[in-house]
């Protein structure tokens, strides 16, 4: 009997996951370092590089609204101090996605073609699935 109940919760549990949880994990799992600026790339279409920014803003941006709707609209207080809800990870993966909105204007400003290429290969996985 016990078995079945470890089960059974464990399919509950299962079922009450959302779907937005899977970007919130592979958010904060994201091994990203920085790529510097070199010489060569101060060569770099500025067209192609605006293309590759806004690319990503779209990408960052909608994610962003995504993790909002499905998690923190409709927050109470209550859920934020509650260690057990969990959305200490969705404001995790909410703040890395800040992070590489200021990394790709960073990019941007030093034309940094293969920077912005690598934020674009990264979140693009996490942008299609729901696409």
């Amino acid at each position: 009997m016990l078995k079945k109940s470890i089960l059974v919760l464990a399919f509950v549990l299962a079922g009450c996951a959302q779907p937005q949880d899977e970007k919130v994990e592979a958010l904060n799992t994201i091994d990203f370092y920085a790529t510097p600026s070199t010489s060569a790339t101060a060569k770099n279409n500025p067209v192609e590089l605006e293309s590759l920014h806004k690319t990503n803003q779209q990408a960052i941006a909608s994610l962003t609204a995504e993790i909002k709707a499905a998690r923190v609209d409709d927050l109470k207080s209550d859920e934020v101090f509650n260690t057990r809800s969990g959305i200490e990870n969705v404001f995790q993966a909410l703040t890395r996605l800040e992070e590489f909105g200021e990394l790709n204007n960073i990019y941007l400003k030093d034309q940094n073609k293969n920077g912005l290429m690598q934020i674009g290969k990264v979140l693009k996985p996490l942008s299609e699935k729901n696409s």
